[in-house]
């Protein structure tokens, strides 16, 4: 990886978005969840998740600072079929994300806030916040709130992190863990198919990408937006990303599985759980703080994915419309509006009519990401060779290597992951 200018944190941008994404469901629900349940018997599997999708992740953001085009115009030079099949994920599987992410950000509200409202008219509250915030604050606001929540998180996650070692059972995997069966099996694999993130979220850096730079010119500030420091940002966002799921599923390790603690079935009651790990950490003065930091981020999530979600529709069909159409373009304009509202709207419909229980509604949707995974990580690596990419700019041969073999491990575990479902069928 490329190095890091630590001087230069105060200017992240794209890359604190992904990881504002990649901190939401994956991090506070399935890493949690993973300490809990198995202690620390899946930190494995969430290390090796994050390695197997660093160079597609890389290469959205890569791909659109060497070209200045999104990933989906280089999907489209490829040919027609990546890009209908990046409209059907979009409209199927990401439709689910957004649902599964105002679920948890709703149940994070109940809880902090303690509001008396049912789930669905908070979840409501939530959408309806985000699309007022998507509406009027745009890229610039949406990056300086995601850069304060995510500091105010990150310390007291690390601090947290740190006074629940002692706690933490030490063991690669516990005894009191469940046997590796074919249910932990398919925990693992919705684990790992939103860890860090969904592959195809790699469109939304190689859109904020575009953003960042659009918004770095009016600003004066194209020095943030050359190649070195797009690699750079995405770096440091990549690595804080892996290092919170990792505190996460301690956290969980060191409170609930040492304490038999078995996580609820219901947003709220899994948010009130997570609120209770740091009070449990820290002291109860520290419930309510932490809660207000968490929750906030979980509405960065929220914020986040449906901004880039939206983006990438605009985009998309745009480019299905009229061709490659503008290098610049990033998604905004009289339509991304008119997406975002029928994108949350269609969201809250897949809860009303889909949702039967918390855990299995959240799994079923990372699961999906599980089985995608090798088919986008294959189109972003062969983007990324396309002629439009400079020779400069193309990835090194140890990147190349790595991309490819990232490729045949998430390929072979997801046909090892439907033959077990057939068989289980």
């Amino acid at each position: 990886m490329a190095s890091y200018n630590w001087a230069s944190l105060r200017n992240l941008g794209p890359g604190l978005l992904f990881a504002g994404m990649a901190i939401g469901t994956s991090h506070l629900v399935q890493s949690t969840r993973a300490g809990a349940v198995f202690g620390l018997g899946l930190a494995a599997v969430i290390l090796l998740a994050n390695l197997a999708k660093y160079p597609a992740f890389r290469f959205g953001a890569q791909y659109a600072a060497a070209t200045g085009e999104t990933l989906i115009s280089g999907y489209r030079r490829i040919g027609l079929a990546p890009v209908l099949f990046l409209l059907a994920v979009f409209i199927f599987a990401h439709g689910f994300a957004v649902s599964a992410i105002s679920l948890v950000t709703a149940g994070m509200l109940k809880t902090v806030l303690g509001l008396e409202l049912g789930l669905m008219p908070t979840i409501a509250m939530v959408m309806v916040v985000v699309a007022l915030f998507l509406g009027f604050g745009r890229y610039h606001l949406l990056e300086k709130v995601n850069r304060f929540f995510m500091a105010v998180l990150t310390i007291s996650t690390l601090i947290a992190t740190i006074l629940v070692l002692p706690s933490v059972e030490w063991s690669l995997y516990p005894a009191s863990a469940p046997p590796l069966d074919l249910a932990a099996f398919l925990f693992i694999v919705a684990l790992a198919g939103w860890m860090p993130s969904p592959i195809e979220a790699s469109v939304f850096s190689s859109l904020w990408t575009l953003a960042r730079r659009d918004d770095a010119a009016q600003h004066g500030n194209t020095s943030e937006t050359g190649m070195s420091a797009v690699v750079s940002d995405f770096n440091i966002g990549y690595v804080w990303t892996t290092l919170l799921a990792l505190c996460f599923m301690i956290l969980g390790a060191g409170v609930m599985h040492t304490g038999g603690v078995t996580p609820e079935d219901s947003a709220p009651g899994f948010a009130a759980q997570l609120v209770a790990l740091y009070a449990n950490a820290l002291g109860d003065w520290a419930g309510p703080i932490v809660g207000l930091a968490a929750l906030s981020v979980m509405f960065t999530t929220a914020i986040t994915v449906t901004d880039g979600l939206t983006r990438a529709l605009v985009v998309t069909l745009g480019v299905l419309k009229g061709g490659l159409g503008s290098k610049t373009a990033s998604g905004e304009g009289p339509r991304y509006r008119i997406a975002l509202v029928g994108i949350l709207v269609a969201a809250l419909l897949l809860l009303v009519f889909f949702m039967q229980g918390f855990r299995t509604f959240i799994d079923f949707v990372t699961s999906l990401a599980f089985l995608t995974a090798p088919v986008f990580a294959y189109l972003n690596h062969r983007a990324m060779g396309l002629d439009v990419v400079g020779e400069a700019h193309r990835p090194t041969v140890r990147m190349r290597l790595w991309s490819i073999t990232s490729i045949a491990a998430l390929g072979t575990f997801a046909v090892v992951y439907l033959w077990l479902l057939m068989g289980r069928g």
